[in-house]
């Protein structure tokens, strides 16, 4: 059996898929077991168990996908939280961006809500009847997760693997792993999930910080939430 050398260089990228494997697997089959499902159900009930288990598998997400990784990261490299794009900085090319892609996203969501194959999915909490608090919670959910998701896919794997890869393969790998954790969801986001993952891969680039991804990420998943919500027949908010 041949074992290839090993290059010092080699510890932080494998450390960063393996994390974002092992954090995604997790999250998925929670999310997708039917005995944890049950047990939400068993306790609050058919609609509101679906809606607490939803909740609880964007947190589990949260920790498990960016957040313990990100820790185990930086622990074992004893790098910074910048090196990883965790950082504040370029405040006016990031702002241009949030807003400028905002714009754009905005009334394609207004728009693309309405259609049935949408509000099939959306909301993916199948409440009726929403208080202004669900909905609080429901977006609050949805930032956590989305924060997980954006500390992993263009902070630690993204900053991890330029160094070794240069950053075309790295941005390459980045949505193919992108796209790839959108397969369980449908075929229209899984393709979507390639040209977004190459574009916020190179704002994350060039403005050397996860932020302008963020909250791109959260504008595009809290004006879905709130239009398909609007545009729902069967909800309301109370």
């Amino acid at each position: 059996m041949h074992f290839p050398d090993w290059n010092p260089s080699f510890l932080e990228p494998i450390l960063a898929i393996g994390l974002l494997t092992v954090g995604f697997s997790i999250y998925h089959f929670v999310a997708v077991s039917e005995k944890v499902k049950a047990n939400f159900v068993r306790k609050y009930g058919p609609t509101r168990g679906h809606t607490k288990a939803q909740w609880f598998y964007r947190y589990l997400g949260s920790m498990t996908i960016g957040v313990i990784p990100a820790i185990v990261l930086l622990l074992i490299s004893g790098k910074n939280p910048e090196a990883y794009g965790i950082a504040f900085k370029n405040h006016s090319t990031s702002l241009a961006w949030i807003f400028g892609l905002g714009a754009i996203i905005i009334p394609m969501n207004f728009f693309n809500s309405k259609k049935e194959k949408n509000l099939a999915f959306y909301p993916n909490v199948r409440e009726k009847e929403w208080t202004k608090a669900m909905v609080a919670k429901n977006a609050f959910t949805w930032v956590a997760y989305l924060f997980g998701y954006e500390l992993m896919f263009r902070g630690l794997l993204l900053f991890s693997t330029i160094p070794l890869l240069g950053e075309w393969p790295a941005i390459v790998l980045n949505a193919s792993f992108y796209a790839l954790v959108h397969v369980p969801k449908n075929l229209e986001e899984t393709i979507g999930a390639i040209p977004l993952g190459i574009i916020l891969c190179l704002i994350t680039i060039t403005t050397g910080t996860i932020w302008v991804a963020f909250f791109v990420h959260i504008t595009l998943a809290l004006s879905n939430f709130f239009f398909s919500l609007k545009h729902h027949p069967d909800m309301k908010v109370i």
